[in-house]
């Protein structure tokens, strides 16, 4: 059975992420929105931190006010992304799990240090 491996992953995930905080960029659509209510329903507060305003907003709408919020963030602005850490603190008191997960908008590279461009 192919999804036999994922769901015994989600299995053991079980309690593990109870009071823990996670930021997650790129967590307005796509991995990052999945990875944000499958977070959340394990028992993390999640903060969403990326460009597509109204979209953050909807996923924080979908996954609840009391576990989830949204800040606007571009990572290649470090200035963004000390925002989103310390939203994640003055919300919830904490910062536990920091997953990157904001895409890039050049094409296709055979080396990831020939990226220029990131968001």
């Amino acid at each position: 059975m192919p999804w036999q491996p994922l769901q015994l992953f989600l299995q053991s995930l079980e309690g593990k992420l109870e009071g823990k905080v996670a930021l997650i960029t790129g967590g307005a659509s796509g991995i990052g929105e999945c990875t944000a209510k499958l977070f959340s329903k394990h028992g993390a507060k999640v903060v969403i931190a990326d460009i597509q305003d109204e979209q953050g907003h909807s996923v924080v709408n979908s996954i609840g006010l009391s576990n989830s919020t949204f800040i606007h963030c571009n990572v290649t602005n470090e200035d963004h992304v000390k925002n989103a850490e310390d939203k994640a603190v003055s919300t919830y008191g904490k910062l536990n799990i920091m997953f990157n997960n904001a895409g890039t908008t050049d094409g296709p590279k055979p080396r990831i240090i020939d990226n220029e461009k990131w968001i």
